[in-house]
């Protein structure tokens, strides 16, 4: 299980969790979680570390950008509550050559 930092609640999530708290009635909750990084060694090496870190993730898909630049990867998870769906965003953003989460 992963523990919440003080990231969880920095203020630059507070629109996420607003947003979370008001659109999900019901905890838990199914997520999706997706991922983009650009294509290479070193963000599919932090994924590896970000996947062992969340092991309760399920990989859904996984694509390449059509001229190989990008990866893209969507994730599910039956989410406890917000705190963890913040921590999967701040993880997802300190991932090595991460661009953007949709």
């Amino acid at each position: 299980m992963v523990k919440n930092s003080s990231k969880v609640r920095h203020l630059r999530y507070e629109a996420l969790r607003r947003s979370l708290t008001e659109t999900v009635a019901e905890w838990p909750t199914l997520y999706e979680h997706k991922i983009i990084g650009k294509n290479g060694e070193g963000f599919q090496e932090s994924l590896k570390d970000f996947e062992q870190k969340y092991p309760r993730l399920n990989k859904k898909h996984s694509n390449v950008s059509k001229n190989g630049n990008y990866l893209s990867l969507t994730y599910e998870i039956l989410a406890r509550d917000v705190d963890e769906i913040i921590s999967l965003w701040v993880s997802s953003e300190s991932l090595k050559d991460f661009v953007t989460i949709l």
